[in-house]
C-alpha cells in the first residue's frame, strides 16, 4: 500500500488564500472560478522553505478537465497540517 496526501476543494482554498503574498502563490480569484467544487487535490511535494513556511506543489482537479493543474504555494505550517490527510492507496499488481 502506498500513501498519498490529498485535500478537498476547501482545503486547497484555505491554503490559496494563505499563501496570498507570498513567493508561491496563485490568483485566488481565477483559481475559485476553475477549481472543482467537489475535486479532490493531491500534494505532490512539500519541503521546508525558509525555515518559516512550507513550499507545497499540488495537482488539482480542475472544472471540465480530467488532467491536473499543478499549482506551487507557499503555506504556514499549521495551514497545511489542518487541511491535509493521508490516504492508503493499493499497489498494483502485475
Amino acid at each position: 500500500m502506498t500513501t498519498i496526501t490529498v485535500t478537498n476543494t476547501p482545503g486547497i482554498m484555505h491554503l490559496v488564500l494563505n499563501a496570498s503574498g507570498r513567493n508561491r502563490s496563485v490568483y485566488e480569484d481565477r483559481f475559485v472560478q476553475a477549481v472543482d467544487p467537489a475535486g479532490t487535490h493531491v500534494l505532490g511535494m512539500q519541503l521546508p522553505h525558509n525555515d518559516v513556511e512550507m513550499r507545497t506543489q499540488w495537482f488539482c482537479k480542475m472544472n471540465g478537465s480530467d488532467t491536473p493543474a499543478e499549482i506551487w504555494l507557499d503555506v504556514d505550517f499549521d495551514a497545511l497540517d489542518k487541511v491535509k490527510v493521508e490516504i492508503g492507496v493499493p499497489n498494483e499488481s502485475r
